[in-house]
């Protein structure tokens, strides 16, 4: 792999207890002959000077995360359109992506250094609402605005209708957001380099609708009932709002987000140790 020498790090939000990690980090990185860019608004959390976040995307070799999974995802679809690879540091709990732990850092920053490292491919969506594109790497949720109400969805797959779906809502996830809210509403944990769109309804007013996994060549209309709105929710994270007669459209990227990896990171040991499997 490439040799990384310039960092951009992002770091939680609203959590100002960072900071001293920060500086830890960023003296153990400089140590090794990384050059470390912030972020403005990190920067600003922990009363620093950063770089704005475009100029942070264009400047570095890979970007760094420090939080969550919440916010490796938050980095990853916004940095999306410069196609860096992306590193995250687990300060949280769960920690699917940000497999890389604190205490992990001191001997793994040389692996970068010299290329010893792994880069995974993790499929995107694309999600367009009369020409406005965005991006998820998780799911994207369509939802009634208001959550205790039931909505009326027409799904088709290539431009065929194919469903509609009467329930609390439905979920269009890649692979990797298959462990995220899709398991929770029933669906299929499915291998996170796959490349599948998987749709998933909640709370489904029929016992007939099924999730569904499809190959990710398909593409995706969904459609609102009438007189109904929708809200659409991005990772998340974002919200747009889907009126009667608008259509939201779904793509699956096979040349998706590329996620840092130790070279003997291996999912199923992570499925294990995060579900308790054969425990």
């Amino acid at each position: 792999m490439k040799s990384i020498h310039t960092i951009g790090v992002f770091l939680r939000p609203f959590t100002h207890s960072l900071k001293e990690y920060f500086f830890e980090f960023q003296e153990l990185a400089t140590s090794l002959g990384f050059e470390i860019i912030l972020e403005s608004l990190s920067a600003k959390m922990i009363g620093m000077q950063g770089l704005e976040f475009e100029d942070v995307c264009r400047r570095s070799d890979a970007l760094l995360s420090i939080g969550g999974d919440g916010t490796l995802i938050s980095v990853a679809r916004r940095s999306f359109i410069y196609q860096k690879p992306i590193l995250g540091i687990n300060m949280g709990n769960l920690g699917f992506l940000t497999d890389l732990q604190k205490e992990e850092v001191e001997t793994f920053f040389p692996l970068l250094k010299s290329g010893n490292y792994s880069i995974a491919n993790h499929t995107m969506l694309e999600g367009s609402i009369d020409g406005e594109c965005f991006f998820a790497l998780n799911d994207i949720i369509l939802r009634h605005l208001n959550n205790g109400s039931m909505i009326h969805l027409k799904a088709s797959i290539d431009q065929e209708y194919f469903n509609s779906y009467c329930g609390d809502g439905l979920i269009i996830a890649t692979p990797t957001g298959s462990t995220a809210y899709n398991i929770s509403a029933g669906g299929a944990v499915v291998y996170p380099f796959s490349y599948n769109l998987l749709l998933t309804p909640i709370c489904a007013h029929s016992l007939t609708q099924r999730p569904l996994v499809l190959p990710g060549e398909f593409e995706v209309d969904i459609e609102v009932g009438s007189n109904q709105e929708c809200n659409v929710v991005i990772d998340g994270q974002e919200n747009k709002l889907l009126k009667p007669h608008q259509c939201l459209h779904i793509r699956a990227l096979k040349n998706g987000v590329k996620l840092i990896h130790n070279p003997h990171w291996n999912y199923f040991k992570i499925l294990r140790q995060k579900f308790h499997w054969g425990e």
